[in-house]
């Protein structure tokens, strides 16, 4: 049986302009903060400049001491403003001259050092125009590699990913992704290792060995960036075996895929001591926490979840959301995962659950071990590669894309453009004026802006209408994805292969709805091949 399809140029059209317009949503983002606006980054900036070793003007050591560095002096400068939301970025002086010494930065194995390696190739003694290459470079990376996991993955995984990112996205993913924080490559990371691996336990041929490279690939970006992310890569292949491995001789390329990200994911893990503090938490003085305190951060901890979707502020937590931003991105979140977990087969429930658990249990964990409480040490951006997980794991039954036509579409779209215009006019005004009044120029009476950028207003609604653009523009090309598959009255329908399956290829209770089917290479599976990076 064939369906009307959207025609193969449409799809092409489609298929390039959605990620310029993802492109350039992000680097609305870019432009609204300035140099030093992301958490922690006089540790990031100075780990950047320092990212390939001592080089003269950049990073100096004349002491020979193993820990300080000298870095240009705007770069020890830039966060001046953090923690005072009342206060533009104005501060700020990037012409200033010489070399300044910093206590810390990335020179004794904190963090793994590729993403600093990679980003310090950007650093100048121009450190306005540096960071500002290091967040577009970001931004292109991340549409790119997004861009290329889709069109790898068989057809019916591709809403999977889309949802995985689009859910949780608005607001910190968007700050997150085109900034010069290593959170941005652990983000990318928990998006594509998982799914890239479940797609190539589904598929035959080049697109296995090509999803399964693009699975390492995401480990190395993620884990060379955070260790924890080297942990949540491990967590990602464990989920992808459990949902894809349906026979005792599984494919051999994803099981080696497999066992290279977990080994490469432990030697990230292991070269940095940042790991440390995640298996025992870090040292404080502190008493031991009490029962009702160990109660009180249990209770407390989905706060962590709902801080990333705009209950917690955004760059040095001094810029709080308003209330739209909260509720509207937190009902896209639950809203999607309530969809997706829907009709969950046994296995596809056991790995939602232990998404789910991981996302509660691990902050509980190490804020015991370290002795702190829900709103100390650990910020939403440690756990939304989590999110990201669960929210995919919870998204990949087989029908995901028809269950999501019509209003629900719609209502997505229109709620996550809403918060993410909201979100995006704050995090403006709280750089050019401070956020001590509201106006609705962003940039009205601006104390500080970009010299070369268009103005505020400009970013605002741009970047604002550009995204609403690319969402409507993914709600079609997926409709188009959807129609375009082709299966004849006899194909298998792919769903989950629970022992229950009977003689007709339908589970007897008629519940599950889980993508993979009993057998990788049928039919079912087979309407999904085609040349990697073709639209059709």
């Amino acid at each position: 049986m064939t369906r009307r399809t959207r025609s193969p140029r449409s799809r092409l059209v489609l298929a390039i302009l959605i990620p310029i317009l993802a492109f350039l949503s992000l680097s609305a983002w870019s432009i609204s903060s300035p140099v030093g606006a992301t958490p922690d980054d006089d540790f990031h900036l100075a780990s950047i400049w320092c990212g390939l070793g001592g080089r003269d003007g950049l990073c100096e050591n004349p002491d020979g001491d193993p820990v300080k560095r000298y870095v240009p002096t705007p770069v020890t400068t830039a966060t001046c403003y953090a923690f005072h939301g009342g206060e533009s970025a104005e501060c700020w002086n990037g012409e200033a001259d010489g070399m300044t010494q910093v206590k810390r930065a990335n020179v004794d194995g904190l963090y793994p050092p590729v993403f600093y390696g990679t980003m310090s190739v950007f650093a100048s003694g121009n450190v306005a125009a540096s960071v500002m290459a290091m967040k577009l470079a970001n931004s292109a990376f991340a549409v790119g590699l997004l861009t290329a996991v889709f069109f790898a993955l068989p057809r019916r995984l591709r809403p999977v990913l889309v949802l995985s990112v689009a859910a949780t996205a608005v607001p910190l993913g968007m700050f997150i992704y085109g900034s010069t924080n290593p959170s941005s490559w652990a983000l990318l990371s928990a998006a594509t290792v998982w799914i890239t691996l479940y797609g190539a336990l589904l598929t035959e041929g080049r697109r296995r060995w090509v999803l399964a490279a693009l699975a390492v690939f995401g480990t190395i970006i993620g884990a060379g960036a955070r260790a924890d992310s080297a942990v949540y890569a491990v967590f990602g292949v464990l989920l992808a075996l459990l949902l894809g491995v349906r026979s005792k001789r599984p494919p051999l390329v994803p099981l080696v895929a497999a066992g290279i990200v977990i080994i490469v994911s432990l030697a990230f893990y292991f070269s940095a001591w940042q790991g440390s503090s995640i298996v025992g938490g870090l040292d404080s003085d502190r008493p031991p926490l009490s029962g009702s305190q160990h109660v009180s951060n249990l209770l407390s901890a989905p706060s962590l979840w709902m801080g990333a979707l705009g209950g917690w502020g955004l760059g040095w937590l001094d810029t709080p959301m308003p209330a739209t931003v909260s509720v509207l991105a937190g009902a896209v979140f639950w809203g999607v995962f309530l969809v997706g977990g829907g009709r969950a087969s046994l296995r596809r429930g056991i790995a939602i659950g232990l998404g789910v658990a991981a996302m509660w249990l691990v902050p509980v964990v190490l804020l015991g071990q370290s002795r702190m409480l829900v709103g100390e040490l650990i910020q939403p951006r440690y756990l939304m590669p989590l999110m990201i997980i669960t929210i995919g794991v919870a998204s990949a039954r087989s029908d995901i894309a028809r269950a999501w036509r019509g209003f629900r579409s719609i209502a997505v779209v229109a709620a996550l453009a809403i918060a993410n215009s909201a979100a995006l006019h704050v995090n403006i005004q709280r750089y050019t004026t401070g956020l001590d009044e509201f106006t609705a120029d962003p940039g009205a009476n601006a104390q500080w802006w970009w010299a070369w950028a268009p103005s505020p207003m400009v970013v605002w609604l741009g970047g604002s209408v550009v995204f609403a653009a690319a969402l409507i523009l993914l709600v079609l090309l997926l409709r188009g994805e959807d129609s375009a598959e082709v299966m004849s009255p006899s194909d298998p329908p792919a769903i989950d292969a629970d022992p229950s399956r009977d003689g007709s290829g339908r589970t007897t209770d008629e519940t599950s709805t889980d993508i993979t089917s009993s057998t990788p290479g049928s039919a079912a599976v087979r309407a999904d091949e085609g040349t990697v990076g073709a639209t059709s």
